[in-house]
């Protein structure tokens, strides 16, 4: 697998060097980012484990300038019609593989009868799952046979991810779905959105007031306890070794590794081998400390409020893309381990998302609006 990615990086940096004006656009138009990515690799001099931190780091570095490249090569539109092919491929391939091959990947989870997919934990196949399905509804729907392709696509999510037994993913699919149906309202006019946001204010706050007070009854519900499977234990926990450093903390990735001790005794108190905080903003801020933690929130609440305006200025649905995968990312972290993470394909549209949505003119155009050759031709 490193070879393979060794390959992937050269073949990226080759494609990016005669375009080497827009990819410094691109990086000075999303300093936080980058800055955030440097702190990754200068972790190593206060990592608990620098070799890890280094090789991690530097994947983090090359993986920015594959998303970066993907902004480059595509626009959003392109982006997006690549990744619903292919994420609905590997959707097929799990599929096939569960009915005809369910002994072929082994399952790392305790639940051996829960569908895990091509994927070694049921969870990241539920995440694939999500992803594949919000793609696919922030296309352009242009007539019925889209419709119903549409409609086709999420039962069979909800279908998916009930055999993946994956409560999280369940709750974040209908969160992403319901998002997406308020994104559109962001173009309305300011009047008018101000009225429909006080409204909806109005009835979000005290439902979350509710669940919030009757927690127990509500993961009940989900067949899930209040303890969310062990994750609130293990939250108070990695606070506490957060409290214990937190400006820079322990190096990236490094907190987490079979030698840490201090994960050790997290593990051996919980008694369980937790792999990760279950939060990637805990995560992100063990290795990163809240410098870490800081930068990401700058890069992110920057290109959040970019896509608003993107999608606010455009007419086409496909602009509402970048917002939509913000708002996945976002939620996941909640009760996932970090998606700032080399060699994964999260972070690659997290950086996508964020470079699509920078202004590179004097005129104000995001790269969004920019076809891509292929288009052009």
């Amino acid at each position: 697998m490193q070879m393979l990615w060794f390959v992937v990086y050269v073949v990226v940096v080759l494609r990016l060097i005669p375009q080497y004006r827009q990819t410094i656009l691109l990086i000075r138009a999303n300093k936080c980012l980058l800055l955030l990515v440097l702190l990754a690799i200068c972790s190593i001099m206060w990592s608990e484990d620098p070799s890890l931190t280094l090789r991690r780091g530097v994947a983090l570095l090359a993986t920015t300038l594959i998303g970066i490249d993907f902004v480059v090569r595509y626009s959003v539109r392109d982006q997006l019609r690549l990744l619903y092919v292919v994420l609905g491929l590997v959707v097929l391939l799990g599929i096939v593989s569960q009915l005809f091959f369910p002994s072929l990947i082994p399952s790392a989870d305790f639940n051996s009868k829960a569908w895990h997919g091509v994927f070694g934990f049921k969870n990241d196949w539920a995440r694939i799952v999500v992803l594949a399905t919000i793609a696919v509804v922030s296309r352009s729907r242009r007539s019925v046979r889209a419709f119903l392709l549409i409609a086709f696509v999420i039962l069979v999510a909800f279908g998916l991810i009930a055999l993946a037994h994956s409560v999280g993913a369940l709750v974040i699919l209908v969160a992403m779905l319901l998002l997406s149906k308020t994104f559109s309202a962001l173009r309305w006019r300011s009047m008018i959105l101000a009225i429909a946001g006080l409204a909806t204010a109005l009835i979000v706050l005290p439902m979350s007031y509710l669940v919030f007070q009757n927690f127990d009854k509500a993961t009940a519900l989900l067949g899930r306890d209040a303890g969310l499977t062990g994750r609130v234990d293990l939250w108070k926990l990695t606070l506490s070794s957060i409290a214990k450093n937190p400006i820079h903390g322990y190096g990236y990735s490094a907190f987490w590794e079979a030698d840490s001790q201090k994960a050790i005794r997290i593990r051996e108190e919980l008694h369980w081998a937790a792999p990760h905080a279950h939060n990637g903003y805990i995560d992100l801020t063990l290795g990163l400390g809240l410098a870490g933690l800081l930068l990401f929130a700058a890069s992110y609440l920057i290109a959040a409020r970019r896509a608003i305006d993107c999608l606010r200025r455009s007419v086409e649905r496909e602009a509402m893309w970048p917002l939509v995968y913000l708002s996945f990312m976002f939620l996941y972290q909640l009760t996932e381990g970090s998606l700032v993470t080399g060699n994964t394909i999260f972070w690659i549209l997290y950086v996508a998302a964020c470079c699509s949505v920078s202004d590179l003119t004097a005129t104000g155009q995001p790269v969004l609006t920019i076809e891509s050759e292929f288009v052009a031709a």
